[in-house]
This record gives structure tokens, C-alpha cells and sequence, in this order.
């Protein structure tokens, strides 16, 4: 008869089986197929319900760069700025759906985006507080100008109409609220007449998204005041259906595949790698991410794609991800040498930038995208060419505070916590028959700098750990309980069992 220790070792491996088979086949296969079901954006679905509804608004800070020395920066002197901030608020959006690809595949939606000032998170700062910044709208008017020639005229008759259409400015710079600059705007062209009506006229019909005009017929500069409300751009993104890889991937925008914005990469039109439309909008990330790998976001802030490279294992509350970051080729890595020279519109003259037309690194041309000559780079110009830094006093650019990461949870891909980060800057130069710029230094002149992102609050760590976290816990106590136990018992059982053999057979003694 089979001794009974070696059926409960059998039965032991028998588990042990069980478990590695449960623990490194049934339950993966398990997880994934649940995390593919619950990441397929479906009419209906508690994920549709997310992705129309973040479940949490975005928080939006912005640092501004208050002029000090004005008077005389209008004199040549180099520009000294300090940065006040931030100033916080929470970004809602939600997206107006529009409808289903007949087969499931793609939703196209439109994104309604809402901001609301959270004064706990910005005090002691207020939307009331007093700066002097960089007058945006006049300098985008008179360097457009200069670099239209059908508009050459213009500057001359702008010379002798900057008081009428721009509130008698004595400096390139504008004193005003916070409130004003970011959202309800800073005036100008009120009540304008003749020549200067005309010119107002022209301002307004530019179509310049940062420009609005007043219930009274005068117009209004803001940063953002557009990006408040309805919005109009139409995406259509990838539900994830028959591929969860591709989930929340965009597809098109405005019913095109690529931009127009940047330089295509040859004369028959075709697309280059600049007006390429890659990734998410940065509200999720495909699922499954691996350490080593990359992934994609589009701004259309910027107009552009960026790429996001691994960095580290992190841990976010308890719930484990991985952090990712841009790598050097953003905005440093721009140019022939690069294959990307689509990005140099060389738009503006009589800057700093190099001979072939590219600005320095660290930088890159946004006039094709913003209808305006804004200039974007890294906060504090973190990164930048030296040719930039070295004519701003009071930059004071750190890689913690102003390098762009995301951090990621693997297996579901989404975001834990995060900041995307970038500046508005504009150059500040001299312009032909503009005496109000006459003796001005040519420098690239920090606006404002923004932070998008999110953390995940506790009720959304709460429902993640509920509903994955503590899961894959149990999960993997089974498997290796299971897997240890079994052949814990196997052992035990095999070894009694020789060892009771070994009594069976021993000799007697004589």
C-alpha cells in the first residue's frame, strides 16, 4: 500500500502547480482581460462616464514674470523680472460627444473646459494683485506688422496712432490686474476714431484667439480668456475596441489626420514629422506600459506631439507606477542636423536666432500655431541656449520644478500625478518707424509660465485601491500561498515519508 505521506506530498505538489499555473497564467490572463474591458470606451460604461466627466478637476497654476526696471528697459537696460505665483485654478472639462464610429472604434466630442479660480490653493496671492508684464497684444501688432510686407504702411500710421488704439502706452509694458491678463482681458481700442478705428478694425478681424471684443466695442488681450467655455476644435479619438493599446489615441482633429501648422517635408505636400498628430490629449495613456518604453501626448496649446521617455519605478499613496518625462529632442533638438527642421518657420526678423533660420536650442517659433510671435520654451528657460538666459536677470530655471513628467500607473495607465510645464515668451527688439521701441534691447522677454496637471485626490486613490490595487494583492497572497504551501507540504511529507522507511528497513540490533 502507498503510504499515506506520499498521497498528501502529491497532493501537495498538485497545489503547488496549481498555484504557479494560477499565479503566473489564470490570474495575468484574468487582469488583463478585466483591464481591457474596463479601459474600451463604450456607450454606457463606467469608463465612457470618465471619459465624458474627468473624475476630478485639472489643476492649472500660473507663475507670471513681473517686470521690475520698465522705465529702463525702455532705455536698452537688460530686462529683471520676478516671478509671482502661482496662481491656482481648477480646470474642469467635459466633453460633448458627437458620435460612434459605425463600428465602434472611434468617438469624435468636442471639450468644453471651465476655470475657476481656487483662492485656498493661491493665497496669499489674489486674482486682484497688481503687475507690470510685457504689453502682449501691442507687441504682437507691431512685429506682425513689420514682418508682413503688405502691412508696411501700417506701421506708419501706427507710430502716429499708438495712444488711440493702445490707451497712450509710455512703455512696451502694460500695468494691470492679474484677473485682467489671464481671463477678462486688458483693454484697448476704446472708442477709437479715424485712422485709429481703422486700425482697431483690422486688429479685430486677424481673428487672434486671444483677442475679444467688449460688449462696448472696445477690444480685449487675455491669456486664456478664450480657453474658457465652449471649445470648438472637434477630436476624434480611439475607443479601444478591438485594440485597448490604442485607447484614447487621437485620430484626427478637425476631420484631418495631421496639422497644417508646421513646414511639410517636401514639395509634393507630404506630411512631415512636425504636423504629425501623436498619443492622447494627456487625460489617460494606454494601458500595459513597460519599463523602457515611450508614449506620446499632442497640445494642441502648442500645436505639436511630444514624446515621453521612462524614467523610474515610482510609488504614488501606496500604488505603484512608473514616471516618465521629456527627453532632450522637445524644444532642444530642433534643426536640420535633427530631421525636424519643419519646426523653423523663421518667421521673425531681426532676432536672435541662428543663420539657417532656427532659433537657438530651447526654443521653438509658435507664430504658425498662435497666430501671434510667442516664442515657447521650459519654465525659466530651463535648458535653453545661453544666447536666451544671459539677457534676462532673475531667471533662476530648476529641473524639479520645471521639467514636464507624468507619473503613470502600469497596468491601467493612468495618471497618478503629473505637471506639463511650458512658457510664453516674445521678443522684445526695436521696430522700424515705431518710436516707442526705439532704444529697446533685443531679447526674448518672459510672459507667464503654466503648470497642467493632476494628482490623484484620496477618494480616487480610495476607488483605484478598491478596485485594482487590493485585488491584485489578494490575488498574489493566492498564488503564493498556494504555490509555497503546496510544495511546503510536499517536502514535510516526502520527508517523513523517508524518514519512516529508513526505520522500517534498519537492521535490529544484536
Amino acid at each position: 500500500m502507498i503510504h499515506w505521506s506520499l498521497i498528501v506530498s502529491a497532493l501537495g505538489v498538485c497545489v503547488a502547480v496549481l498555484g504557479g499555473y494560477c499565479g503566473w497564467i489564470l490570474f495575468p490572463n484574468m487582469v488583463h482581460k478585466k483591464v481591457e474591458q474596463s479601459v474600451v470606451i463604450q456607450d454606457g460604461s463606467e469608463q465612457f462616464k470618465r471619459f465624458v466627466n474627468l473624475p476630478q478637476p485639472l489643476n492649472f497654476k500660473v507663475y507670471i514674470f513681473n517686470v521690475t526696471n520698465s522705465d529702463r528697459i525702455q532705455q536698452g537696460a537688460i530686462p529683471i523680472v520676478e516671478e509671482i505665483g502661482p496662481y491656482v485654478y481648477k480646470q474642469f472639462r467635459q466633453k460633448k460627444v458627437k458620435h460612434f464610429s459605425r463600428d465602434g472604434s472611434k468617438i469624435s466630442y468636442v471639450q468644453n473646459v471651465h476655470f475657476d479660480f481656487d483662492a485656498d490653493a493661491s493665497a496669499p496671492y489674489t486674482q486682484d494683485d497688481r503687475i507690470v508684464a510685457l504689453n502682449m497684444h501691442m507687441n504682437s501688432v507691431l512685429q506682425i506688422s513689420e514682418n508682413d510686407p503688405g502691412l508696411a504702411l501700417l506701421l506708419v500710421h501706427l507710430n502716429a496712432n499708438l495712444k488711440a488704439v493702445f490707451n497712450d502706452p509710455r512703455s512696451m509694458f502694460v500695468s494691470t490686474s492679474v484677473r485682467e491678463y489671464l481671463f477678462d482681458g486688458v483693454r484697448f481700442c476704446i472708442n477709437p476714431q479715424g485712422i485709429a478705428k481703422a486700425i482697431c478694425n483690422q486688429i479685430k478681424e486677424s481673428g487672434s484667439k486671444t483677442i475679444r471684443e467688449k460688449s462696448d466695442g472696445s477690444l480685449a488681450f487675455s491669456f486664456f480668456g478664450h480657453k474658457n467655455g465652449s471649445g470648438h476644435e472637434v477630436y476624434e479619438v480611439h475607443t479601444g475596441k478591438g485594440d485597448p493599446m490604442r485607447v484614447l489615441e487621437i485620430q484626427k482633429l478637425d476631420d484631418s489626420h495631421n496639422l497644417q501648422v508646421w513646414l511639410n517635408a517636401s514639395s509634393e505636400g507630404e506630411t512631415s514629422v512636425c504636423n504629425q498628430i501623436n498619443g492622447t490629449d494627456a487625460s489617460a495613456y494606454p494601458p500595459f506600459r513597460q519599463r523602457g518604453d515611450s508614449m506620446y501626448i499632442f497640445s494642441a496649446d502648442i500645436c505639436r506631439s511630444v514624446q515621453l521617455f521612462y524614467q523610474t519605478d515610482i510609488q504614488y499613496q501606496g500604488i505603484p507606477g512608473y514616471r516618465y518625462s521629456i527627453g532632450e529632442n522637445f524644444i532642444n533638438d530642433i534643426g536640420p542636423e535633427h530631421d525636424n527642421e519643419c519646426f523653423c518657420v523663421d518667421k521673425l526678423a531681426n532676432v536672435i536666432k541662428r543663420k539657417n533660420g532656427c532659433l537657438y536650442a530651447g526654443a521653438l517659433d509658435l507664430t504658425t500655431c498662435l497666430d501671434a510671435p510667442v516664442i515657447l520654451t521650459l519654465p525659466h528657460m530651463l535648458g535653453a541656449s545661453n544666447e536666451y538666459r544671459k539677457m534676462i536677470r532673475g531667471l533662476k530655471p530648476d529641473a524639479k520644478k520645471h521639467q514636464t513628467f507624468v507619473d503613470v500607473q502600469s497596468l491601467t495607465g493612468t495618471p497618478l500625478q503629473g505637471g506639463k510645464r511650458v512658457q510664453f515668451n516674445m521678443f522684445l527688439k526695436s521696430i522700424n518707424r515705431i518710436g516707442i521701441t526705439e532704444n529697446l534691447p533685443t531679447v526674448l522677454m518672459p510672459a507667464i509660465w503654466v503648470e497642467e496637471g493632476i494628482q490623484l485626490n484620496g477618494e480616487m486613490v480610495a476607488f483605484f485601491k478598491k478596485k485594482l490595487i487590493n485585488t491584485l494583492k489578494t490575488l498574489n497572497i493566492v498564488h503564493w500561498a498556494t504555490l509555497c504551501g503546496g510544495i511546503g507540504v510536499a517536502v514535510a511529507c516526502l520527508i517523513y515519508y523517508i524518514y519512516q522507511r529508513g526505520r522500517v528497513v534498519e537492521p535490529p540490533v544484536k
